[in-house]
């Protein structure tokens, strides 16, 4: 299990596990075909157990050169459709303004300490609808989701 901060010994282990998957010939660092299923596109990402304490405040990034900031997570919640999701606090200016959205937990990967949005683009993620808690679970501290791990997109 993956507990944050990460050692720098687990944080080297975390970059070589990713490098021998993705020599061996991987698809984690791609984005999903459009219309395709998105649980199985994220199946191999080599999903990696985390716990969702350990997510919390973790920036979001965009898969770029250039590492914009999409967000923060916020929380990992259970949509009504069974689904995960990871709400992050998206947009705005310096950390004031912005709105919670909820990304499905498969178009996400693990980075280090970072996670980035691989399945959507910020044109994407700006007609999502602004999260709100009904008709979801919140998932606690303690709790255990999986997410695939990717190498820098530069």
């Amino acid at each position: 299990m993956i507990h944050f901060p990460t050692s720098a010994a687990l944080h080297l282990s975390l970059h070589v596990l990713a490098f021998s998957c993705f020599a061996a010939g991987a698809v984690a660092q791609e984005a999903a075909p459009p219309g395709s299923d998105l649980g199985a596109f994220a199946a191999k990402r080599f999903p990696q157990p985390v716990r969702v304490g350990d997510l919390i405040d973790r920036p979001v990034l965009a898969p770029l050169e250039s590492r914009p900031l999409l967000g923060y997570v916020r929380n990992v919640v259970r949509l009504a459709n069974n689904q995960l999701a990871i709400v992050i606090k998206y947009g705005g200016f310096w950390g004031l303004g912005g709105r919670d959205i909820a990304v499905p937990v498969e178009g996400m990967v693990l980075l280090g300490q970072e996670l980035e949005v691989l399945d959507f683009t910020p044109q994407n993620l700006s007609t999502f609808p602004t999260f709100t808690a009904s008709g979801v679970s919140m998932l606690g501290p303690d709790d255990v989701i999986h997410m695939g791990l990717a190498h820098p997109s530069h």
